[in-house]
């Protein structure tokens, strides 16, 4: 119920943004269009699950790679950005058996920013909506039995072999940021995953983000 009240304020204020930018005065030049492009590096700290409501654990992760914006027109920019992703999660069935799944991806991101600050100082805050989409590149699985009656009990298999697993992940994120000035930015979005992670099961990824930007 939280997730979809988040979701239909931050559509609510995306549409009377829209209706002010329409509402603008039509201009011969876009002055904003001129703007150049800003190039920079981005690390961030993830805290990843799935969203299977009972069972599910969360495990943390990590992200690093490129950023870049541009100023489109008005309040609105455009973030893309490519990262090397390490993040999975951790799943447990009391008496049955433990999982722990860790993915080493690569992540594309096209946020879209719309700017409420100081556009002279470069600073204010920003809310995001970012769609984006995953590559795993590697895996590590290990699965526990925890079942004391079992007679493999405490025994752990493991295994890099993706097999009923889903390597291509598509989704977006909803976030709130801050620009510190021209150089700093801070974020935090939250990942709502639409692939299922596995094919044999509906569960998709979910996850807090906080991002660091610096812009050279």
């Amino acid at each position: 119920m939280k997730k979809n009240s988040l979701i239909t304020l931050f559509c609510v204020v995306l549409a009377l943004t829209c209706s002010f930018l329409q509402a603008q005065p039509v201009k011969s030049t876009v002055r904003s269009s001129r703007d150049p492009w800003q190039f920079g590096i981005k690390a961030s700290g993830s805290y990843d699950k799935t969203s299977i409501k009972e069972g599910s654990q969360m495990k943390l992760g990590y992200k690093a790679g490129f950023v870049a914006e541009k100023h489109l027109v008005y309040m609105l920019y455009f973030q893309p950005s490519v990262q090397f992703t390490q993040k999975g999660y951790k799943y447990e069935i009391p008496y049955g058996f433990r999982d722990e799944t860790s993915f080493s991806m690569l992540e594309f991101d096209a946020g879209l920013l719309l700017k409420f600050g100081d556009e002279r100082l470069k600073r204010g805050m920003f809310l995001s909506l970012t769609p984006y989409i995953t590559k795993a590149l590697g895996l590590k699985w290990s699965q526990t039995n925890i079942n004391p009656h079992s007679t493999e009990y405490n025994i752990t298999r493991t295994t890099n072999e993706f097999g009923s697993l889903n390597t291509l992940d598509i989704g977006f994120k909803l976030g709130i940021g801050y620009d510190f000035n021209r150089h700093w930015e801070i974020a935090a979005n939250y990942t709502f995953g639409l692939n299922r992670i596995a094919y044999t099961n509906n569960f998709k990824w979910r996850g807090a983000n906080l991002n660091l930007i610096y812009f050279f």
